[in-house]
């Protein structure tokens, strides 16, 4: 019985320090990846060109899913790389793979003057 005893009260000390310890492993963790997955953001582009005071980024995709959010993604990531550059980046869709039809859905520039970051999105509803 007292042998019993001992047991229970050394699973119930395992059971308490597993718990929190799970705990812990789980929300550290968490916000780790959350940490990296902004820390190492990356957009592969189709195509930059570097000018003496702007630059533009050609994204390539086959569908229009998420395509502002890319845009933003893309002047916030681009911007902070070349910061004193006028930013420009633009998705080309093309929906059918068998024709080169290409056209580009939406586009957005980035100005940063005088302190003041200007960001101008235009969007092709006709692509």
């Amino acid at each position: 019985m007292k042998n019993l005893f001992y047991l229970l009260i050394g699973i119930g000390f395992l059971a308490i320090i597993s718990s929190s310890a799970s705990g812990f492993l789980t929300s550290e963790t968490s916000s780790t990846l959350d940490g990296l997955y902004e820390e190492t953001f990356y957009i592969d582009p189709e195509n930059i060109e570097i000018g003496d005071d702007e630059v533009k980024i050609f994204l390539l995709q086959i569908n229009k899913n998420n395509g502002e959010k890319k845009i933003n993604d893309c002047l916030n990531f681009y911007s902070s790389e070349y910061e004193n550059y006028k930013i420009e980046c633009s998705i080309s869709v093309n929906e059918n793979v068998a024709f080169d039809n290409e056209c580009v859905f939406i586009s957005g520039i980035f100005v940063r003057e005088e302190e003041k970051d200007t960001v101008t999105i235009v969007k092709d509803n006709t692509c």
